[in-house]
C-alpha cells in the first residue's frame, strides 16, 4: 500500500534550484534512507513533503491527499523529526507527551501511556527531560512523533550523537515500527545504521536523485569492488598502483577498488615489480564505500 508519493517535485528560491526532479514512493512498513553530502537537498525534500516550505514545482501525495490542495487530510497522519527535536526541558517526559497530544483530537491517556511503552521510558516519564540522557531525549521525541498513530514516519538525522547504547536502542524502536506498518523516511549521515535499518536507500547528490534502490542493489550496482593484499612491503606502493583508486591499511595491506577482470592485471603488476603477495581476499562493500563511490563530495556545498 503506497503512503507516500512524490511527483517530479521541485523547490527553486531565485535563481538557486534546491531539488529537482525528485520522485519516489513509499509503501506500507518500508524503512527508506534518504543520503546525501551536506547541501545535496535531503532537508530540502523532507520539509517540502512536510509543507513547511512551498513546492516550485510537482506533487507530494500523503494516502492519496495533495499536500497542497487538502494539507490537514494529507498531514494527519503523519509523524516528524526535522533537525533538532523541540522538547520542553524543564517538564517531565509525560507532561512533553500530554502537549503533543493536545495538538490532536481525541488522543486518550491510553494512547498517551501505549506510547510511553512503545519508546521504553516508563521508569523516567515523570522525570524532567532536562535529567535525560540523549538517547532518552531522542525517544521522546519519537513517541511525541507517533502519538497519533501516522501511517508516515519521517526522522531526520535520529542516531546523531548518540552514544552506541543510544544507537542500538533507537534501531531496535524504528524496526518495531515499520513491523507494526509504519512507513519510514530516515534521512542520515550514518551509513552504517542505513544498512542496518533500511531496505531501500535514495542517494541524492546537488538536488537530484542518483539512486533510488534497494541496499544490495545499490551496493552491487558497480561492478568494482575493493580486494584486500597484504604485501612483503608497501615501499613506493603508490608509484606502481598510481592508475588504482586505493586505500593504505596497517601491516603492509592495501585495500584496492577494482574490476574483478582486472585483479589478474594488478597481481602480475605487483609481481613484476618484485612484490610479494600473501594474501588476496575480495571485500563485501559496505552502504559507505558504496555511497562516496557513487556520490562522492558534494561540489555546490
Amino acid at each position: 500500500m503506497e503512503i507516500l508519493k512524490c511527483i517530479t517535485i521541485k523547490k527553486q528560491i531565485k535563481d538557486k534550484i534546491l531539488v529537482e526532479d525528485i520522485s519516489f514512493s513509499i509503501d506500507k512498513g518500508d524503512v527508506i534512507g534518504l543520503i546525501g553530502p551536506n547541501g545535496a537537498g535531503k532537508t530540502t525534500i523532507i520539509k517540502l513533503i512536510l509543507g513547511l516550505m512551498r513546492l516550485s514545482y510537482g506533487e507530494v501525495k500523503i494516502n492519496g491527499y495533495d499536500i497542497k490542495k487538502d494539507f490537514v487530510k494529507a498531514i494527519e497522519k503523519v509523524g516528524a523529526i526535522v533537525e533538532n527535536p523541540d522538547l520542553y526541558m524543564y517538564l517531565s517526559g509525560y507532561d512533553n507527551l500530554q502537549i503533543t497530544a493536545n495538538y490532536y483530537k481525541d488522543i486518550s491517556k491510553e494512547r498517551i501511556n501505549e506510547v510511553i511503552k512503545i519508546i521504553g521510558l516508563e521508569e523516567k516519564i515523570n522525570d524532567k527531560v532536562s535529567t535525560y540522557s540523549l538517547g532518552m531525549k531522542q525517544r521522546l521525541a519519537i513517541g511525541e512523533a507517533i502519538i497519533n498513530n501516522p501511517e508516515l514516519l519521517i526522522l531526520d538525522e535520529p542516531t546523531n550523537g548518540l552514544d552506541i547504547e543510544g544507537i542500538v536502542e533507537m534501531r531496535n524502536l524504528i524496526k518495531d515500527l515499520s513491523e507494526q506498518g509504519i512507513a519510514i523516511l530516515i534521512s542520515s549521515h550514518n551509513l552504517t545504521e542505513i544498512d542496518n535499518l533500511c531496505n531501500r536507500i535514495i542517494a541524492i547528490k546537488n538536488g537530484k536523485i542518483i539512486t533510488n534502490d534497494s541496499i544490495e542493489n545499490f551496493k552491487s550496482e558497480s561492478n568494482i569492488v575493493s580486494y584486500e593484499l597484504i604485501l612483503n612491503s608497501l615501499e613506493n606502493i603508490e608509484k606502481i598502483i598510481l592508475n588504482y583508486k586505493y586505500e593504505i591499511l596497517k601491516d603492509n595491506t592495501i585495500k584496492v577498488y577494482i574490476s574483478k577482470e582486472n585483479v589478474s592485471g594488478l597481481m602480475q603488476l605487483l609481481i613484476q615489480n618484485n612484490y610479494q603477495i600473501y594474501s588476496v581476499q575480495e571485500s563485501k562493500m559496505s552502504s559507505e564505500e558504496a555511497f562516496f563511490k557513487k556520490v562522492g563530495d558534494n561540489k555546490n556545498d
